[in-house]
């Protein structure tokens, strides 16, 4: 576990990661911390608080795309988001592709997009807590003799 794990570091050394994954202490994501791995923690967390008001806010990094280089589509039915890009030049070629459920009490069609000027793709939607599904209970039968 120790070579794994010596190794998982030197890959977020190698991308210029920072190390935010601690066992001594949560990781949270504020402002400063790479895009990636807020995008990692929104997926995780996609309801949020702000100003008392609960809302579903997820947020991609596309910084190697231009906005029209982005198509998004969401899939009522069956309650998906997708994201997809491509882009390529003389050199190299770049594909993005990310495919995320919103959850119960969030409505699709209320969804907003932003392409934030640091290459942030931001999507946020008014979160209403589901009505929690009563369970049947349990019945006792009476066994009739004849």
């Amino acid at each position: 576990m120790r070579d794994m794990d010596r190794e998982f570091r030197q890959l977020e050394k190698s991308f210029g990661y920072p190390s935010f994954l601690s066992a001594t202490r949560p990781w949270r994501p504020f402002i400063d911390e790479h895009p990636t791995e807020v995008e990692v923690y929104r997926v995780k967390n996609p309801i949020v608080e702000e100003d008392g008001v609960k809302k579903f806010k997820l947020e991609f990094d596309v910084r190697r795309f231009k906005p029209e280089d982005v198509k998004i589509k969401t899939n009522a039915k069956d309650r998906i988001l997708q994201i997809e890009a491509k882009t390529a030049d003389e050199n190299s070629k770049f594909e993005y592709f990310r495919k995320v459920s919103i959850p119960e009490g969030v409505q699709p069609t209320e969804l907003t997009c932003k392409f934030k000027g640091d290459g942030v793709l931001e999507f946020e939607a008014p979160y209403t807590e589901p009505a929690k599904v009563e369970l049947p209970k349990d019945t006792i039968l009476e066994i009739k003799h004849e």
